[in-house]
């Protein structure tokens, strides 16, 4: 098993996933063909047999077919046997309350993990981070 890397386009997410366990999403997720996109990503994780898991997902927008397919997939990660620890880091926007509440949907639906919310706001194309835990 091979790590998966996609490169981000103007209308799909960058995809960093190591076979260490060190999972990303990150950008603007409205595919045309959700089912083409989304498909790798389903498969790999198949495949993976890390214990521990850390899944950051920094999101601008998602259409409602990607957002979708990201429950099941992150769902998908929490059920899976051989993973005994997921770390779920969900980025949002300060002013993006939308993405935040998609975010603790996602996080009502798992079995396992509960996330942890962090705000960012961008300036000058840099981003910094505050951390807030609604745990």
């Amino acid at each position: 098993m091979s790590d998966l890397i996609i490169q981000s386009t103007a209308s799909t997410p960058e995809i960093y996933f190591k076979q260490s366990g060190h999972l990303s999403i990150k950008g603007k997720s409205l595919p045309e063909d959700p089912k083409k996109f989304f498909s790798p990503l389903f498969d790999w994780v198949e495949d993976f047999n890390a214990e521990n898991v850390q899944l950051d997902v920094k999101l601008e927008y998602v259409n409602t077919s990607s957002s979708k397919n990201i429950l099941e997939f992150i769902k998908m990660i929490d059920s899976k046997d051989s993973v005994r620890h997921l770390n779920l880091n969900w980025y949002y926007e300060i002013d993006d309350l939308d993405m935040l509440e998609f975010g603790e949907i996602i996080e009502k639906r798992l079995k396992r993990t509960k996330a942890r919310y962090i705000e960012y706001y961008d300036i000058d194309d840099n981003f910094k981070i505050e951390e807030n835990e609604y745990l």
